[in-house]
């Protein structure tokens, strides 16, 4: 799990807050839950990561960014 500092936090101050990232899974994720993506929500950005790999890497990409991609899903633009 990594901790997001606030923004708020002075640089190089002892006086900050950290936060973790509250993960959860979609919710047309497979019964099995073997192929599921996971979303975290931040203030600034949205973290995806692959829920078998929670310590593995994340993808972070703006609020604008994640709606539009989820928006084509929806749609179906991105259907092979």
């Amino acid at each position: 799990m990594r901790w997001h500092k606030s923004s708020r936090s002075q640089d190089g101050g002892e006086e900050c807050v950290e936060v973790a990232p509250l993960w959860r899974k979609s919710s047309r994720s497979l019964g099995n839950n073997e192929e599921c993506v996971e979303v975290a929500g931040l203030a600034e950005a949205v973290l995806i990561r692959d829920s078998k790999d929670s310590t593995g890497p994340m993808h972070k990409v703006t609020s604008p960014a994640f709606r539009n991609l989820i928006n084509k899903i929806k749609s179906g633009e991105l259907d092979l």
